[in-house]
């Protein structure tokens, strides 16, 4: 389902648009490889044949948006520099390119690449 959340300053936008903002901004962090597909995208995929938000979960409360990334990174990086790399890079992208606050950035490490 869609949600879709006013906002004074920008036109609707939906979890789709908000979730490829994350995406291009997670992906553009140095030891970043790729983003990870969670259980349920590869679910979904299978069942309706169309893409879903893959590997970003998004959850909208009056606190602002709740953000859940997952990624697979490059070998050899330091993790916890990436992730907080990641967090800040999501949150600023989303902050500035849709006007919504974000509250919270969840990076989750789903592997290292090869």
């Amino acid at each position: 389902m869609k949600t879709e959340m006013k906002n004074n300053q920008s036109p609707d936008i939906n979890d789709e648009m908000i979730a490829s903002i994350v995406s291009l901004a997670a992906t553009g962090v140095n030891g970043v490889e790729r983003i990870s597909l969670r259980i349920t995208d590869e679910i979904m995929d299978k069942l309706l044949l169309a893409s879903s938000i893959k590997g970003v979960k998004i959850v909208r409360n009056p606190e602002g948006l709740i953000i859940w990334v997952y990624i697979i990174t490059e070998p050899g990086v330091d993790i916890i520099k990436v992730s907080e790399a990641v967090q800040k890079k999501v949150k600023v992208a989303v902050e500035s390119m849709t006007g919504f606050q974000v509250s919270m950035v969840n990076v989750r490490i789903e592997g290292s690449g090869i």
